[in-house]
């Protein structure tokens, strides 16, 4: 299987589907493309105090390092829409066209059978709320979608996928929640 390696050497697997290539782990660095380091918010009131300030945030989840080897970590939008970037060279994080591309192969080639969540490796790695709380690591999945237009609020802001989901969910989100992400790129 192909990969591609973050600033910090990290490994990410990745899949051609359709028309894109799409990373199957979870993001896991800590700094942006350009090496600079996202702020690491452990408690909860310094995690809400960044995501006041409009800066960007990177967390472990449930502040337990020992998960982001295989669930990635939680980054916040500012981190993500950051002008340094966190994708390598050639890569996005995904756009609603993305998205959607990607949910139409998943149907084609799925239907109602839930084998993507294996094939693609989704955790249920949960979310970091606007307060600082953490939740539904173990029950929930949820992916940020590339929006930098959104300085207002928006019904989508990503996808989620529940438990024994057979497919993915449009969540409407804060700014100051934390996610997980993937990147995409077309085949070239």
């Amino acid at each position: 299987m192909q990969h591609i390696v973050d600033v910090e050497g990290n490994q990410y697997r990745y899949l051609t589907m359709g028309k894109l290539q799409w990373t199957i782990d979870n993001f896991k660095c800590k700094c942006y493309s350009n090496g600079d380091p996202i702020f690491h918010a452990l408690g909860d009131q310094e995690y809400l105090s960044a995501g006041n300030q409009a800066k960007g945030v990177v967390c472990d989840i449930n502040n337990d390092l020992s998960l982001s080897d295989s669930h990635g970590k939680l980054y916040n939008w500012f981190a993500v829409h950051d002008q340094r970037g966190l994708a390598p060279k050639g890569w996005r994080i995904p756009s609603e066209e993305d998205w959607t591309q990607i949910e139409l192969i998943l149907e084609q080639e799925h239907g109602e059978d839930a084998d993507f969540i294996n094939k693609y490796n989704l955790k249920y790695s949960g979310s970091r709320g606007i307060n600082g709380a953490f939740g539904g690591h173990g029950k929930s999945g949820y992916w940020w979608r590339s929006m930098p237009e959104s300085k207002s609020l928006m019904d989508n802001w990503g996808r989620r996928l529940n438990l024994d989901a057979k497919s993915f969910e449009k969540i409407d989100g804060f700014q100051r929640f934390g996610f997980s992400v993937r990147f995409v790129r077309d085949v070239t």
